[in-house]
């Protein structure tokens, strides 16, 4: 199984699964982008509230970020893509995570947690195989998209080796090695005027990702409420409200606020004492679209927020 280091702004460290332990060792802790690419896995995103606990699958999950990205116009430091791209980059966003589909589709128990599986309970070979499979439907829908999703697992297999096991760590330098492969060839088949836009295009996918995982409150980086932090490689600052809301600065978007709804279940219970236990629970879950508004942070807000 894997282990983590995920939460974020010194607080804590979830570390062998879910045992907590004080937060120390992060570095610079504000720094969500980082901290995401050494999450090495995602399955369901699992976020217990009050009475229930909330499950969106990865590839709703994306399709939200899909919406971000849509809505994006850019920011000096990190600009839309270009019009002759646009379609391409839309689709890797919309589709990255879409190997997860069989993988969410039934939810598992984890013994650990008392709650079905989230972003621990997976192995590293399943882990790359579920990545190749996104990265193998990107593909073949165009080179650029499938090469902008390579890249984008391979930094996540990258950050995830660090500090892993020796196991963990052989099949994800392998990963790393048939990508960087898999991204000579796609390279080969991209126009060369576009060669130059593989970066930023990289990066909007990792930010509309970061963003979209916010506003869905995948408790693994979800910051406490009301809590500015700044996504450094994007220069934006994020603040969660107690509303599943987000404030954003600078406004990278072409309207005044951008609403995000996400399908899901509400699946009753705090936690479930067996596999038994949480099969009996699924059947009584209910539908349900979840929705997170994203709006501009006000001048005031970004005057408190925490400094690198």
């Amino acid at each position: 199984m894997f282990f983590l280091v995920c939460r974020h702004g010194g607080c804590y460290i979830f570390h062998q699964r879910n045992k907590i332990l004080p937060g120390h060792g992060l570095g610079d802790s504000t720094d969500w982008e980082r901290i995401l690419r050494r999450f090495l896995v995602f399955q369901m995103i699992v976020c217990p509230r009050d009475n229930h606990v909330r499950l969106i699958s990865q590839h709703d999950h994306a399709r939200a970020a899909g919406t971000i990205a849509r809505n994006w116009i850019g920011i000096e430091s990190l600009p839309s893509p270009p019009d002759e791209l646009r379609e391409k980059v839309l689709f890797a966003i919309d589709n990255h995570d879409v190997g997860w589909c069989r993988s969410d589709a039934t939810p598992r128990w984890d013994e650990m947690t008392k709650l079905p599986y989230s972003f621990f309970g997976i192995t590293a070979d399943k882990a790359v195989e579920i990545w190749s499979e996104g990265i193998d439907s990107c593909a073949s829908f165009h080179p650029f998209s499938g090469c902008l999703v390579s890249l984008h697992f391979s930094s996540l297999a990258a950050g995830g080796r660090r500090g892993a096991p020796f196991e963990v760590s052989k099949v994800l330098n392998g990963f790393i090695h048939a990508e960087s492969k898999r991204q000579e060839k796609l390279d080969a088949l991209i126009e060369p005027r576009h060669k130059g836009t593989i970066e930023n295009s990289v990066s909007l996918l990792r930010v509309c990702d970061t963003l979209s995982l916010l506003a869905c409150r995948a408790p693994e980086i979800t910051p406490p409420d009301d809590d500015v932090h700044p996504l450094t490689q994007s220069g934006l600052k994020v603040k969660t409200a107690n509303t599943d809301d987000l404030e954003i600065s600078p406004w990278p978007f072409s309207e005044d606020s951008i609403k995000l709804r996400m399908p899901g279940l509400l699946l009753p219970g705090e936690c479930f004492a067996n596999e038994k236990e949480l099969a009996e629970a699924l059947p009584l879950s209910e539908p349900i679209v979840f929705s997170s508004v994203l709006r501009r942070l006000s001048k005031y807000a970004e005057t408190d927020s925490p400094q690198d």
